[in-house]
């Protein structure tokens, strides 16, 4: 069954309406057919079958209610007064005005219980059972009892009924209609707003079970840093004592014998006790930023790192030249950084990827503008495939097979962090090329 401007609820409650005042219709007329007839009327008789048909259709259609049957109790409904009103016209004459009244009454019902079309298809069957019994009266095939009247009925009443109905049954279409296009605009917000709730509902819980992943696996990382912080001041302290005591030995050693690896060593010693006073001072809360000249701290870490660099057979091209270029921060911060960029470039030429003729280059070089002071790090080693550079800066990933997968991700926060600078990979280039960039705005003067 079509619902025009009501859901089958308001439908049932609708007929269900109609059902009681037809029942109390069919009862007031069978009354009144029960006095007749006891006053001897001749039509009492038939009027009393009329009656006991009509309650035996209704109780028919109230049973069909019963069983949900609510499509055929709407047809049901509205051809009984459709039959009902037609047999009042037939018998007393189009001009009844109950017969009217009850077509009035088909063309509003098929509008609500059925569609808007049906009022006008209802309206266009009164009007045509109208204009049917006028014309079986002037043919003389019927006469009506018009002993109600003394006026006989023309075809000026039938069509002016008929007006009456069609303008009835077109602002029934045209409300029902409206009524109907907006239940159905209302269905189908209904069903998006439902369709979107669902959407969401999954969007929600896939977004949940992705942070509770998330915040796993940060816990998982957090936990893995306080367990290497707890080894590293282990490491601190363990190699403070081991500097001191190197110390000592090359003291002795130079006293002896005087030479350049023993300089070498006491400088490297010198450099790595600069990085456990630094750290120290780190975990102690009072570290301080003093300016640096960077192209000497560049130059510093170069130096430690040509040891690393002879063995691997690599060559460092670092030309500082007379630059002096002065920089506010933890300088040893910035050593670390540099340090750890150079050092996986060495690192880079250790699979033996390179042809024995190629000259094993690292690249480090330094420009200065307005804004920013540019370091480039370069290699032309085993190289980064497109799957690692995703996760290069994350902690804990490494191609190394002793490396912890934490350098870089070092790297990168020290220079976010300590500096407000950024370190990217070069996406553009043929090679391996790390671009660190420190704002002018910690420049010294």
């Amino acid at each position: 069954m079509a619902e025009p401007g009501f859901g089958i609820r308001k439908v049932e409650a609708v007929y269900g309406v109609v059902l009681s005042g037809t029942y109390a219709l069919v009862a007031a007329i069978s009354a009144l057919s029960l006095v007749s007839f006891s006053l001897k009327n001749q039509d009492a008789p038939g009027l009393l079958l009329v009656c006991g048909l009509s309650a035996l259709y209704i109780v028919v259609v109230r049973m069909l209610a019963r069983r949900g049957r609510h499509r055929a109790v709407t047809y049901l409904l509205v051809a009984f007064y459709m039959v009902l009103a037609a047999g009042i016209v037939w018998t007393w004459g189009i001009n009844t005005p109950f017969g009217l009244l009850l077509f009035c009454v088909v063309i509003v019902l098929s509008g609500i219980l059925l569609s808007a079309r049906y009022a006008l298809l209802a309206a266009a069957l009164a009007g045509l059972i109208l204009l049917g019994t006028q014309t079986a009266i002037v043919l003389n095939w019927h006469m009506p009892d018009m002993s109600w009247t003394g006026k006989k009925s023309g075809y000026a009443d039938a069509i002016a009924s008929c007006v009456i109905f069609g303008m009835l049954g077109l602002i029934s279409w045209l409300y029902n209609r409206q009524m109907e296009r907006s239940l159905r605009l209302a269905m189908e917000a209904q069903a998006a707003l439902s369709q979107q709730k669902a959407t969401l509902r999954k969007q929600v819980k896939e977004r949940t079970v992705q942070l509770r992943e998330a915040q796993l696996e940060e816990m998982q990382q957090m936990y893995r840093f306080a367990e290497l912080g707890q080894l590293g001041v282990t490491l601190l302290h363990d190699l403070a004592n081991h500097l001191t005591a190197l110390t000592l030995e090359i003291e002795g050693l130079q006293s002896k014998q005087n030479s350049a690896a023993i300089a070498r060593a006491r400088e490297i010693t010198g450099y790595l006790e600069e990085i456990v006073n630094s750290t120290r001072s780190r975990l102690q809360g009072t570290t301080q930023n003093q300016t640096f000249n960077i192209i000497q701290k560049t130059t510093d870490v170069v130096h430690f790192l040509g040891y690393k660099a002879a063995k691997a057979k690599v060559a460092i091209d670092w030309e500082p030249g007379k630059r002096s270029w002065k920089y506010m921060g933890d300088s040893t911060c910035y050593s670390q950084v540099i340090a750890i960029i150079m050092s996986n470039a060495i690192d880079a030429y250790g699979n033996g990827v390179e042809k024995r003729s190629e000259v094993k280059r690292l690249s480090v070089t330094m420009k200065r503008d307005k804004k920013q002071i540019v370091t480039v790090i370069s290699d032309w080693g085993k190289g980064i495939s497109k799957s690692q550079r995703k996760h290069l800066f994350k902690p804990f990933h490494t191609t190394k097979k002793t490396g912890l997968g934490i350098g870089l991700f070092i790297a990168r926060q020290t220079v976010a962090i300590n500096f407000g600078g950024t370190i990217i990979l070069n996406p553009r280039s043929d090679h391996t090329e790390f671009i660190i960039k420190l704002p002018v705005k910690k420049h010294g003067k």
